[in-house]
């Protein structure tokens, strides 16, 4: 819906300015005659990006210099607090006042408030979105557009909001499941690091004094720690030359489909990063659908959710078989890696005319599959990793006592 401006006469002699809004300019000039008076001049709102600067700055001034990057969850909340207060019928305007009051991270604070002038000088909620991309993904900016467009902004907040809050309970539960597991990983290496860069180099020369052959774990223990002792700031630098590569190398087009292409390909992890993404996107397509969002226009938005970008490849030739006319359901059905519940499941949905109420049931089953496959990981993940961290200590141990042992038997 675009925002128009307009100067009408009000009897004989007054004249009144003000901004209505309508889907267009001829509508915009019907809703002002009904409201008994005469326009004279009816034009678009356009948004003057110096001024719109200016805003801006006068908001960054109203706090420290010391930013906080805004995070997922605080865009959850605001999101909420939107949805709700728009819902309460309190105005746009005002909503963006309140919460930008209660918001304590001075960054996401200065964006609200320019959101917040943006608006009043008569620009849409979506414009001001569409102005901070790094907080406000493009499918967030569509929605929000689509809600205004249809005149349902309450609804498609609220579905933003239900959307966002399950993708930060999914990313929590992931995380989770990797806490204990990292943790004893990296407590664990460090442990095996210190001993074979400081603590062994000392005890090893013990060993010179024994005059005998060394068993053979001890000897390779010996050996491999000498190496450490001596170079261990140069393995260090290695390391991390070699993780800096890895990630300027993922972060490139083709290392990441080449790295998200191989995790595919492992048996237990495929699985559960397919329900994930198939989840997410069936997800985010219902929530487009619902509000009023074309399919065609619904899926190229909602492919970039998917993280994987072997499988988003994949969803973008379905999005442009659906833009060629094909149907949803067959286009992905011939998918390598679509799940033949959710196709099934979808399909009774377009049968039915109801297409997002059967992509929230294949959202809600593989929510369920990823709790339960989440809770396989974290039962079985922890104590592999805790066998595999002891496997290598008890060597360590058990290399250095073995020619105390065998001393021993030497004088008995």
């Amino acid at each position: 819906m675009q925002r128009f401006e307009y100067r009408a006469k009000e009897g004989p002699t007054k004249i009144k300015e003000g901004i209505i809004e309508s889907q267009s300019i001829d509508t915009a000039i019907q809703k002002i005659m009904r409201l008994g008076i005469v326009p004279l001049d009816v034009s678009p709102v356009t948004i003057d990006p110096v001024k719109a600067g200016k805003s801006k700055q006068r908001a960054s001034l109203s706090g420290f210099s010391f930013r906080k990057k805004v995070r997922l969850n605080e865009v959850v909340v605001f999101t909420r607090q939107i949805s709700d207060l728009v819902d309460a019928s309190i105005s746009l305007l005002r909503s963006l006042k309140i919460v930008s009051e209660q918001t304590k991270n001075l960054e996401f604070k200065d964006v609200i408030l320019t959101m917040h002038s943006i608006v009043k000088d008569g620009g849409s909620f979506s414009e001001a979105l569409a102005q901070n991309k790094g907080i406000f993904s493009s499918l967030y900016v569509s929605m929000v557009r689509t809600g205004e467009g249809s005149g349902k902004l309450s609804v498609a907040l609220q579905r933003l909001a239900v959307y966002l809050e399950k993708e930060q309970e999914n990313r929590g539960k992931i995380k989770a499941s990797l806490a204990y597991p990292s943790l004893i990983i990296i407590v664990g290496l460090i442990t095996i690091f210190v001993l074979l860069s400081f603590v062994i180099p000392r005890l090893s020369i013990m060993f010179d004094d024994l005059n005998q052959a060394l068993p053979l774990p001890t000897l390779l223990l010996v050996n491999i720690s000498n190496v450490f002792g001596k170079i261990w700031w140069l393995m260090l630098g290695m390391l991390g030359f070699v993780i800096v590569l890895f990630k300027k190398w993922i972060t490139s087009d083709p290392g990441r489909l080449c790295f998200d292409s191989f995790i595919l390909r492992i048996p237990f992890l495929s699985g559960f990063i397919i329900t994930v993404e198939v989840e997410r996107f069936a997800r985010t397509l219902a929530t487009q659908v619902e509000t009023g969002v074309p399919i065609t226009v619904a899926i190229d938005s909602v492919v970039t959710v998917v993280s994987n970008l072997h499988l988003r490849n994949i969803l973008k030739s379905v999005s442009a078989e659906v833009a060629n006319g094909d149907s949803l359901v067959a286009a992905l059905s011939r998918t390598e890696y679509f799940p033949d519940m959710a196709v099934n499941i979808i399909s009774v949905g377009e049968e039915t005319g109801r297409i997002e109420k059967g992509l929230y049931k294949v959202a809600d089953t593989c929510s369920m599959q990823v709790d339960q496959i989440t809770k396989t990981l974290i039962s079985m993940l922890g104590p592999l990793v805790l066998i595999f961290i002891v496997t290598l200590v008890g060597f360590v141990v058990i290399a250095m006592l073995l020619p105390i042992f065998q001393m021993n038997l030497l004088i008995e």
